[in-house]
């Protein structure tokens, strides 16, 4: 195997220091990636996170189990590897200071308050619960337990027209629990917050955000592979778990990138009379492809009450939308 990448890692813990490599490398097209422990002048592969063709996937496997590494407190002789600037040499943001401060605090009572008041706003605003608060900004709603609008405007992520909006839903949601803490926040919370703590829950949050890209990009993988195999949506649905709408998008954003993803979309139309496919495609040609809802109404009329026969109206659509688009394509 040709190492193309090369890095040492160190971790002090007490008397002793553990050194291992990580590393990259190459043979006969396979990629391989992995964490090599060093011990009395010999090596020993321990841990293998990749091996196969996709460069792709190797860097996401690579920046993931590096994220898992310095978690566990190893650091790099060269940095630069998940961040240009290593979090030791930069002064921690106060945010940072608080969600980590908050992370690390139980308060499920008070959060599962807040994710009822949450669901609710949802639902009377229809938008995403998200929109009106993460889960991260309810914890820290729920640990530092604000009691003023202008408490509640020194939690992250309240800013003036969140505060202005919901503030006083919140302190009266929070108003009677009791606190053993005091505000401002920034005069207590940086002394308690120690580098050892902060440094593990931000490698934490890496280590999340980078297994998130490394699922990702396997199930884009599983995806090419069942539609070049010749899978249909109900066998792919099957295979990957994935609710057909969610499969469609994803088939979607593939097409976008470029992918080859017609095999799927010609097995799906196969079955659709041609005097539909021919209403929508002129449908398309009059009316643009950006929007479905006006495809839809234009080729099957007002929207039938009928959930499960329109969602497979809205799949026709796009089915019909990707074969258009790549037809044009390849005209031009």
């Amino acid at each position: 195997m040709q190492v193309v990448f090369l890095n040492q890692f160190e971790r002090v813990a007490g008397q002793e220091e553990e050194r291992a490599h990580v590393f990259i490398g190459e043979l006969q097209g396979i990629w391989t990636a992995g964490w090599r422990g060093l011990q009395l002048e010999t090596s020993s592969i321990e841990d293998v996170w990749y091996e196969g063709m996709s460069w792709e996937e190797l860097l996401a496997a690579f920046r993931h189990g590096v994220a898992n590494k310095m978690r566990d407190g190893f650091r790099p002789l060269l940095d630069g590897m998940l961040e240009e600037t290593p979090f030791w040499e930069r002064r921690p943001a106060l945010p940072q200071l608080l969600q980590c401060y908050a992370d690390s605090q139980e308060a499920d009572d008070a959060v599962s308050g807040l994710k009822v008041w949450r669901r609710a706003k949802s639902l009377e605003e229809k938008k995403s619960a998200y929109l009106i608060a993460t889960n991260r900004e309810l914890q820290m709603l729920a640990v530092f337990l604000p009691q003023t609008v202008d408490e509640l405007g020194q939690i992250p992520g309240f800013g003036k027209v969140k505060t202005e909006r919901y503030g006083n839903e919140i302190v009266e949601l929070l108003k009677t629990k009791e606190r053993s803490h005091t505000y401002p926040l920034d005069a207590w919370v940086p002394g308690v917050v120690s580098e050892s703590q902060l440094s593990s829950w931000m490698f934490q949050l890496k280590e999340e955000k980078y297994g998130k890209a490394l699922s990702t990009v396997k199930e884009k993988r599983s995806l090419l592979n069942g539609i070049r195999e010749g899978r249909t949506l109900s066998q792919l649905e099957e295979e990957l778990n994935c609710p057909r709408r969610k499969l469609l998008e994803r088939i979607e954003r593939l097409d976008e990138k470029g992918y080859d993803v017609l095999p799927v979309v010609e097995k799906e139309l196969s079955e659709l009379p041609a005097e539909e496919s021919v209403l929508i495609e002129t449908a398309i040609q009059q009316l643009g492809d950006r929007y479905l809802k006006p495809l839809l109404r234009k080729v099957y009329g007002e929207v039938n009450s009928n959930d499960e026969e329109v969602e497979r109206q809205y799949e026709k659509l796009r089915m019909v939308r990707i074969r258009c688009r790549r037809v044009n394509q390849a005209a031009v």
